[in-house]
């Protein structure tokens, strides 16, 4: 009697604790659904290597969205339209930038924002742009990757000419001309008397 007792406490408990459990799931799922987000473009002109949907964006290093999209522009494919679900209460202003950056050594990209002075009014949707689009600026990696061919191709040049300039000829002239100055200075080095003499 007793253990039967027993297994109807515990069957009890179970049933009064899942509705308990099932609640709180549900609470904390409309707490994350109440939250609001506000929808913006970034238009890159640049290649986005790394970043994909569902990727970071921070503003000045904090966490306040995400990508929501990613696709090329229709009117010019170099460019690449992100769009970006962000915090409501992100102060996305008028003069605020975009630009990307990597997460450490992983390759990750994430979306960097930046800029919005206190005094600038905040980025509102308007009748031709229905979704407000944020500028972006050159991120340093592009800088880096873009001027990279520029500095290989200097460095390309500067080998040629070291190679030009110890090509066989100029070595034997240089070979040449050492061994004309090392027997100008031994005929210096003998004839050094008769020098002294004549001074």
């Amino acid at each position: 009697m007793e253990t039967r007792a027993h297994h109807i406490l515990i069957g009890a408990f179970t049933i009064g604790v899942f509705p308990l459990a099932l609640g709180f799931v549900l609470w904390m799922s409309k707490a994350g659904v109440d939250r609001q987000f506000k929808d913006y473009e970034i238009v890159f002109r640049e290649a986005v290597t790394g970043l994909s949907v569902g990727g970071l964006v921070q503003y000045n290093g904090i966490k306040v969205g995400e990508v929501a999209a990613l696709s090329l522009a229709p009117d010019d494919a170099r460019k690449v339209i992100a769009r970006v679900r962000l915090d409501a209460n992100a102060p996305v202003r008028e003069d605020t930038r975009a630009k990307l950056g990597l997460l450490g050594v992983t390759g990750l990209a994430f979306i960097q924002l930046s800029g919005g002075a206190p005094g600038s009014p905040p980025l509102l949707p308007t009748r031709e742009q229905p979704i407000p689009r944020i500028p972006s600026e050159e991120s340093a990696l592009s800088a880096l990757l873009a001027s990279g061919s520029d500095v290989v191709t200097s460095v390309n040049d500067i080998l040629l000419r070291v190679n030009e300039l110890l090509s066989k000829d100029n070595l034997d002239h240089v070979g040449n001309t050492l061994a004309n100055i090392d027997a100008l200075t031994r005929t210096l080095a003998d004839q050094r008397q008769d020098i002294g003499q004549m001074l």
